[in-house]
């Protein structure tokens, strides 16, 4: 009996430890409930302000995650503003309702943008500092607060650019509009692209850059890519101490056959709390020009001819031209012509036609021409002209060859 009682206890043993062991393993503690998210989105850190005319222009990217880091969820969410001048209380905006976004789909931000048009009292008088924010609430209409603010400034905006107009020229498109009274404030102009393509890699620089002459209006800057496709930003501030003519400007960037639309507005910079802001005039009404490559190059000038009989005994005349060259990055090359002129008649009716002399442009500025057997008492009246790549051909550079002068 005592030894039926040890054997039970003894094989008992190990049963009961295993029942332990599961027992460890299977309760252990749950830890603390979390609560239910609220879905609040996030607030928005990249608010940006732009003032242009009487309107100022708020961008933001609509959040993809909640205050919790987890994906947005709902049927939509709105955005409302508030605008506050010079450090007052951050007011909603009059007549500006909160405004609806479709939800935004994880990955893919999305650039919001509402609109606040300034009353009268805010787009008079001297610059003073605005300060906007934007606050973004779920389809509950819970939100997680107001954004950092964003800055632009109130008071006069630059009068807006008046008389914009566009021409074609050998070197580009000329832009030009009227004066207005001198503020501090520069024209920026607007160039769109009506057929856009995708980015190409950038050329390799020409040759030699077109020189600025009195005639020739200064160089418009590109002074940045707009985030649309086809859009570019135009500087029109001249480099030169002394500009001859302050409101015209050369878009040398623009290409041949390319449709445009050319708008202009002015900006000035202001400072205002510490930051560097900008007041801007509303845009002039758009123009639109195409570039069509049918400017010819700069004709040739100084032409000399040198004449000697010819030295193999012929009664023919040799003449060399030289002339100074053109500077043109699209130059093909030279044409030369020459025409006999009776110099005893005045009216130029016994004159022959002019013939071209070459049958392709020749590149360099120089030519040897050899007259067979020279009429007594005729001149010689040689041309050059110069020729780009499309064939357009420059007005002559011209002089008179008289044989019997040494």
């Amino acid at each position: 009996m005592l030894l039926n009682d040890s054997r039970r206890r003894a094989t008992g043993t190990p049963l009961l430890a295993a029942f332990a062991v599961l027992g460890l393993t299977s309760c252990a503690s749950p830890g603390v409930p979390r609560s239910p998210s609220l879905n609040l989105p996030e607030p928005t850190r990249d608010l940006a302000a732009t003032r242009l005319g009487p309107t100022v222009t708020l961008r933001f990217t609509l959040p993809q995650r909640n205050t919790d880091h987890l994906s947005l969820k709902g049927s939509a969410v709105s955005a409302k503003l508030c605008r506050t001048l010079e450090s007052a209380t951050c007011l909603p905006i009059a007549g500006l309702a909160p405004q609806s976004f479709a939800p935004v789909t994880a990955g893919h931000a999305t650039v919001a943008e509402l609109r606040d048009t300034l009353p009268p009292e805010l787009t008079t008088g001297p610059p003073r500092l605005l300060a906007y924010r934007v606050e973004i609430s779920n389809d509950d209409n819970r939100t997680a607060g107001f954004s950092d603010p964003a800055y632009a400034a109130a008071g006069a905006a630059p009068p807006a650019v008046e008389g914009l107009t566009a021409q074609g020229s050998r070197l580009g498109i000329v832009l030009a509009w009227n004066a207005a009274p001198t503020d501090g404030s520069e024209v920026v102009l607007r160039r769109q692209d009506l057929t856009p393509k995708p980015p190409k890699p950038a050329p390799p620089p020409a040759a030699k850059p077109a020189t600025h002459t009195n005639s020739q209006p200064p160089t418009a800057t590109r002074i940045k890519a707009d985030a649309e496709l086809g859009v570019a930003w135009l500087s029109t501030a001249s480099t030169s101490p002394e500009p001859t003519r302050p409101n015209t400007v050369l878009d040398t960037t623009a290409l041949p056959d390319e449709p445009y639309r050319y708008t202009a507005e002015r900006r000035r910079s202001v400072q205002l709390g510490g930051r560097t802001l900008e007041l801007r005039s509303d845009p002039s009404p758009a123009i639109p020009f195409t570039l069509h490559d049918i400017y010819p190059p700069p004709p040739p000038t100084d032409l000399t001819a040198a004449s000697f009989a010819a030295t193999n005994g012929s009664p023919n005349l040799e003449v060399d031209l030289i002339w100074q060259p053109v500077d043109d990055p699209s130059l093909a090359g030279y044409n030369i012509y020459r025409q006999e002129i009776d110099s005893t008649d005045s009216a130029g009716t016994n004159s022959s036609p002019s013939s071209r002399l070459n049958k392709a442009p020749i590149p360099l500025p120089g030519f040897h021409d050899e007259i067979p057997t020279p009429i007594p008492g005729s001149n010689y009246k040689y041309s050059v002209t110069s020729v780009d790549a499309k064939g357009n051909e420059s007005a002559p550079c011209s002089m008179t060859l008289d044989p019997a002068q040494p």
